[in-house]
């Protein structure tokens, strides 16, 4: 195939240009995010389900371009009546593999499998090349996207009928496959030309993170504390600075118009002195002991493991408690899963036990906690009126922190990470092989995983109780920090 297309590579060069040009060239560059990679083993997980669904199916089971189209077509000769997975098909040079072919009367109708609960925009174009590759091969009766239905309840026993739901895209692909030509006659020209000269933007992340971003920026220097460190400087005000030459929050002039936070923001950075005021104190000195520091880890799945969850629901699996009595006293609680049966309702019940029913429970995010004990509430009704107990002692030493304490190295964020360098430099992730939550939940993904040896799982399970630890250790510090006296 001439410079190796394929409808992945035409989306590459869709997005960008110079993606599908570096990636020709220099795919020594390409730098995945952990992001990245959990949204790839996902798609494998769904394609991987979506195959069950259809037993009598063949898998053209090769990535050898030249076997796969021979294995396919050897396979529509055989049996023109079984459904196909990942069948190879090309057209002026282009490769594509399709997901699933389905026979029906008339010819061959065409799933693509995606992960998204709804269809995309992106989804159209990617459509469209499929198509138009397939049907130089054969007819096709129709094209459609099989996505998650977040609404999927699953009733357990392997029965992941519905996890799916399909659109057809025959009539939004009319004016698209018209176009698919141009897009490859576009993109052999790239390919054959220098590397494109396009400077970074919206582009680098939509609709995918490029994997290249950190190449295209490594001349850049950006300003030490740029515009959007100021929370939700958008639109016109964000526009208006940068039309006068200001990028970095130092040179904004004192009178020029921002909202009482984004000032604040400001006013901080440029006079590089952090403040807290003493309101924070004031209102931690209310609250009495025993006093509870709780955060939770969970992670989430496209194809649900246990009967009575949902595709992408947040699977609560282990918590971290640190308890401080009177006189700053302090014992470290956790509860973290094992096994891989459903241990949601051991989670809330040694919760429940270590928490008591008197004291303040201190988070940091309250919204996520509370959602997700209203959750265990509803699927274990007897709990209920414990956890709902437990839901109004929550307070969220988050909302104390964005109301009343501001450091110029935050940068306008007030999340955990952002803050506790500034409140306990002590307490940095970096020695930690687990360092944030997205993290923690591509480990979870791993320990529930059927490959995943035993030996594996424990030094998981000892990694993840060290960065669930070490979040609560760093609310009792920043809750220590704001008390203290101005």
């Amino acid at each position: 195939m001439p410079h190796g297309l394929s409808k992945s590579r035409l989306m590459m060069f869709r997005q960008c240009p110079k993606r599908l040009w570096l990636y020709a060239h220099r795919r020594d560059v390409q730098e995945f995010s952990e992001e990245t990679e959990t949204r790839f083993q996902i798609g494998f997980q769904v394609g991987a389900l979506a195959q069950t669904l259809h037993p009598n199916g063949i898998l053209i089971d090769t990535a050898d371009a030249a076997e796969a189209l021979e294995w396919t077509q050897q396979a529509l000769n055989a049996h023109p009546d079984r459904p196909l997975f990942e069948a190879a098909f090309a057209r002026d040079d282009v490769l594509v593999r399709a997901d699933v072919v389905l026979p029906e009367d008339g010819g061959y109708r065409l799933r693509e499998v995606k992960a998204s609960t709804s269809v995309k925009p992106e989804h159209y174009p990617d459509g469209a090349i499929q198509a138009w590759v397939v049907q130089g091969s054969m007819a096709l009766t129709g094209v459609e996207i099989a996505h998650v239905d977040n609404t999927f309840v699953y009733p357990g026993g392997g029965d992941y009928r519905g996890l799916l739901k399909t659109q057809a895209l025959d009539v939004d692909l009319v004016d698209l496959l018209s176009q698919v030509p141009a897009w490859i006659a576009q993109a052999r020209a790239t390919l054959a030309g220098p590397e494109p000269d396009i400077a970074p933007g919206d582009h680098c992340t939509t609709p995918y993170e490029c994997p290249f971003q950190h190449h295209c920026k490594a001349d850049e220097v950006p300003p030490d504390y740029p515009l959007n460190c100021l929370p939700r400087l958008q639109g016109q005000r964000f526009t208006d600075l940068v039309e006068q030459g200001i990028t970095d929050v130092r040179a904004i002039p004192s009178d020029y118009p921002l909202t009482r936070r984004q000032a604040w923001v400001a006013r901080v950075i440029q006079s590089g002195q952090a403040e807290r005021d003493p309101e924070a104190a004031r209102r931690l000195q209310s609250f009495g002991y025993p006093r509870y520091y709780l955060d939770f880890e969970t992670f989430q799945v496209a194809v649900p493991l246990w009967p009575g969850t949902r595709p992408y629901q947040q699977l609560p699996v282990q918590w971290s408690c640190h308890v401080e009595t009177a006189g700053q006293a302090l014992r470290h609680a956790q509860f973290i899963a094992a096994g891989l049966d459903d241990p949601r309702r051991a989670f809330a019940e040694q919760l429940l036990a270590t928490v008591g029913e008197t004291g303040p429970v201190f988070v940091y995010n309250r919204s996520f906690e509370v959602g997700r004990l209203q959750e265990l509430a509803q699927s274990n009704p007897d709990l209920a009126p414990g956890l709902m107990a437990l839901i109004g002692r929550v307070v969220d030493l988050k909302t104390l922190t964005e109301q009343f304490y501001c450091h110029p190295a935050m940068k306008g964020r007030w999340s955990l990470k952002a803050v506790l360098p500034t409140v306990a430099p002590e307490l940095a992730y970096d020695d930690l092989a687990i360092g944030d939550g997205a993290a923690a939940s591509e480990a979870w993904q791993e320990i529930y995983h059927p490959e995943t040896s035993e030996a594996r799982r424990a030094t998981l399970y000892t990694e993840l109780s060290q960065y669930c630890a070490r979040d609560t250790l760093a609310l009792v510090r920043l809750a220590h920090f704001l008390s203290a006296p101005a």
